[in-house]
């Protein structure tokens, strides 16, 4: 978004945290002031705050209200923009975008990417079994002002766009629009030779699953591996799965990789290797949870996929079967149940005529939704449109 904006000759200041959530540390940086840390990159500025261990916890709520703050206090004292984009997480910064921008005149955008607060309330009743919606108050207030002070609401589907408005009583307005995830068109050169280097064949004459991504017992991988673990030698034979990533499941698919010949794990690859991989495979698997905010959303391997003319395998309804459904780019089965998906697998197996050969709707389905040219290009003429009419 950023580098878009700057090549079409404007001038962008990115606000972000000085604490990184992903690996929980402080970057090396001077916090609370206006840094360019890449020559041909926008300006930036990193907010201090605490920190935290981790997701759930009040040191996270404290962060994020430290950040709020810090923004409000800096914010003041450099010059105004002509329109604020605040992604949504964090509530307490969408909180104080809209705060901001109301008090000066200034249009501002929030972008839904997380449906908070909802999925923590899910995952603390998961833990507990008590009834948790609506407790977090200070999110409540913050989030209901932000979403009704904001010029326009975008997001990367239509049901989280609509979930924005219905839960926080937002009116739609003709401002109020999806950009999907999208990628560069272009694949990263392939690196065939890391998979030769591993005793795979590439060429072999099977039908080829992909997994790319953290490797979770969380997610519904877990199906997954139990209904490879059930297939028939025949169908073992046709067919081949790959694994690429890393997380609490490596040690059992690593273990499945030793015995099974039609397992492969490829660990953490770069995107090379992956382009290699997506080029000679048919099928990429996203075997999520049956939960509100993965049905809301469309998973960011869909660009990968769509644009390498691979099918998707999933259990997932939701966006992902309203985008992709009506293209036959989907493979259904039911969540949890490792029986329906080793039919599903047998059926792929028996049928290479079908499954073997890339598809021509996922291509086209790429260069409308999901290439990055075509999406950035409209987003900044939408970006345009919004600082050109002003704050309303």
């Amino acid at each position: 978004m950023a580098q878009t904006l700057m090549d079409a000759g404007h001038e962008v200041t990115w606000w972000t945290g000085q604490f990184h959530h992903q690996l929980k540390h402080h970057r090396d940086v001077q916090p609370d002031r206006v840094l360019r840390p890449s020559e041909a990159g926008p300006d930036m500025v990193f907010l201090s705050s605490r920190g935290y261990r981790s997701h759930i916890t009040p040191a996270r709520f404290l962060d994020h209200a430290q950040v709020r703050r810090g923004f409000l206090r800096l914010a003041s004292d450099l010059p105004r923009p002509d329109v604020m984009i605040c992604a949504w997480p964090t509530i307490d910064l969408a909180y104080a975008a809209t705060t901001f921008g109301r008090a000066h005149g200034i249009p501002v955008v929030l972008d839904i990417r997380d449906l908070w607060p909802d999925i923590f309330y899910e995952r603390i009743t998961a833990k507990t079994g008590l009834p948790f919606k609506g407790y977090f108050w200070p999110w409540e207030r913050m989030g209901k002002r932000a979403m009704q002070n904001a010029n326009a609401v975008i997001s990367i589907t239509q049901g989280m766009l609509d979930w924005a408005h219905t839960r926080f009583a937002r009116e739609t307005t003709n401002l109020d629009r999806v950009f999907y995830q999208s990628q560069s068109a272009t694949p990263a050169v392939p690196d065939a030779e890391f998979w030769q280097a591993r005793g795979v064949d590439l060429a072999a004459p099977k039908t080829r699953l992909v997994w790319s991504g953290t490797l979770i017992s969380h997610l519904d991988i877990q199906t997954l591996l139990a209904a490879i673990e059930t297939l028939p030698q025949s169908a073992a034979d046709k067919l081949e799965f790959v694994f690429c990533g890393s997380g609490d499941l490596t040690p059992r698919i690593e273990e499945m990789a030793a015995r099974l010949p039609h397992v492969i794990y490829g660990g953490w690859v770069s995107q090379n290797a992956l382009s290699a991989l997506y080029e000679a495979s048919h099928i990429g698997m996203i075997c999520y949870l049956d939960r509100f905010d993965f049905q809301l959303s469309i998973p960011n391997k869909v660009a990968d996929f769509t644009r390498s003319g691979l099918r998707t395998l999933t259990n997932l309804d939701g966006e992902l079967d309203r985008v992709l459904g009506p293209h036959d780019l989907l493979i259904r089965y039911k969540t949890g149940d490792a029986d329906d998906l080793g039919a599903v697998l047998r059926r792929i197996a028996d049928e290479p005529e079908r499954y073997r050969g890339k598809t021509d709707a996922g291509p086209r389905l790429f260069s409308e939704l999901f290439d990055a040219k075509v999406v950035m290009a409209e987003f900044v003429r939408y970006v345009e449109g919004i600082a050109d009419q002003g704050a309303t």
